[in-house]
């Protein structure tokens, strides 16, 4: 399947996400396979842990972490889309046609996230700072 068809129909079917991201889907730009390896997950470990944009930046890289790091040496699909002020970043796992993690960049804001899997407890991801992917 096309990488831009299933990058769609992953965020169209993706009900936790925010409507005028699904409703603008079809406008994505650059949606590409990428993979990342424990540099990256270290790099995030370094971050959080220096906090050099303080707590809410902070905050958002900590659950960028938790929901990337399942996914650490996997090829995902990751796409941008422009709605009105606002750019999304969506990352979603080509296997399960499945979002895995999303975040709005607001113009003259901080970055918005979420991870549709937010029931991973603040435990999980002070544990996960422990585990390096293979």
């Amino acid at each position: 399947m096309d990488s831009k068809v299933l990058f769609v129909e992953a965020v169209t079917g993706g009900g936790d996400l925010p409507a005028r991201l699904r409703d603008h889907v079809a406008d994505v730009r650059g949606v590409g396979e990428h993979r990342f390896d424990e540099s990256y997950i270290e790099f995030l470990d370094t971050q959080i842990r220096l906090s050099p944009r303080g707590p809410e930046w902070t905050e958002r890289l900590k659950r960028r972490r938790a929901a990337l790091l399942p996914f650490c040496g996997v090829t995902l699909l990751r796409g941008s889309v422009r709605v009105a002020g606002s750019d999304f970043t969506v990352e979603v796992d080509p296997k399960t046609k499945a979002v895995i993690h999303w975040e709005e960049a607001v113009a003259g804001d901080l970055f918005r996230s979420a991870n549709p899997r937010q029931h991973m407890r603040e435990s999980r991801e002070q544990t996960n700072s422990l585990n390096k992917c293979s």
